[in-house]
């Protein structure tokens, strides 16, 4: 993908095919973000940017232009894997819908603690839990708040999680922070998947499903298919053999596309629930 650094505080991205700010924010990835047209404002850890989409470029304007720069995965190129995904029947049209997707590499704090309140809750009712929790416990910075630390989240009570709208995710919110406080993510991003699964699993309120978002949206790992409703519905749209158990239609979807499962999963879901 054809981009560079024109100034300082911004990036000019010339390979729109391969970077949709909305493709990329809509696709169920990320919550803290807002799109007002052809603008979009990201807000990651502490840091914040600013996308604008032209007929020629997408002009990218942070303060934390190298941070953005490994957040949105510049480097890698998008053409080969759609190139790659484009031999498997029933792919086209994902590919064409979605063409402009990018898989963040997102702050493994922030991706925990944020699939956590995804788990059985819709898109404005999570950015909703989110916001409220970084307003209360998030730095205040230039006209936002950012993600909260593990400490701070570590010090807030149960009744606050619940105060802001967290349900039974609360206790779960409250004890995987306590957990994270100094926590080393490289025994996650240096294992296999299947072993980074157990790890994951292992912190209150993360399941299979959201185990495996984690894996792909922070740690990079795209040899798996987080199964959910719309997952279940793909799965039969093309065609494998009847399956009752999500592991076992994963484990095909996952032979099936191999080490692109993860680009698959997202090209397909992000078109599926547009229909």
């Amino acid at each position: 993908m054809r981009y560079e650094q024109t100034k300082e505080n911004e990036i000019r991205i010339y390979t729109t095919d391969e970077f949709d700010p909305k493709d990329i924010l809509d696709c169920g990835q990320v919550f803290r973000y807002r799109n007002e047209g052809d603008c979009h404002t990201i807000i990651s850890k502490d840091k914040i940017c600013l996308l604008q989409k032209s007929d020629s470029c997408v002009i990218m304007k942070t303060e934390s232009a190298e941070y953005f720069t490994e957040y949105f995965d510049l480097g890698r190129d998008y053409a080969e894997i759609k190139a790659e995904l484009s031999g498997y029947e029933g792919l086209s049209d994902a590919l064409r819908y979605g063409k402009g997707i990018r898989i963040l590499r997102q702050d493994p704090f922030e991706t925990i603690i944020s699939f956590i309140v995804s788990a059985n809750n819709n898109i404005p009712r999570i950015k909703g839990i989110l916001e409220r929790m970084c307003r209360y416990l998030g730095e205040e910075k230039d006209g936002y708040h950012a993600f909260p630390t593990a400490e701070r989240m570590a010090e807030a009570d149960v009744e606050f999680y619940r105060s802001i709208g967290a349900g039974y995710r609360a206790e779960y919110l409250k004890e995987t922070a306590e957990k994270l406080v100094g926590y080393d993510y490289g025994k996650i991003r240096n294992a296999d998947t299947d072993t980074a699964r157990k790890i994951l699993t292992g912190f209150k309120g993360v399941g299979n499903k959201v185990a495996d978002c984690i894996m792909l949206f922070a740690f990079g790992k795209t040899d798996l298919f987080p199964m959910d409703t719309w997952s279940k519905k793909i799965y039969r749209e093309l065609g494998f053999p009847e399956e009752k158990s999500p592991v076992k239609m994963a484990e095909k979807l996952v032979k099936t596309f191999g080490n692109n499962a993860g680009y698959a999963q997202q090209y397909l879901y992000y078109y599926y629930r547009s229909k």
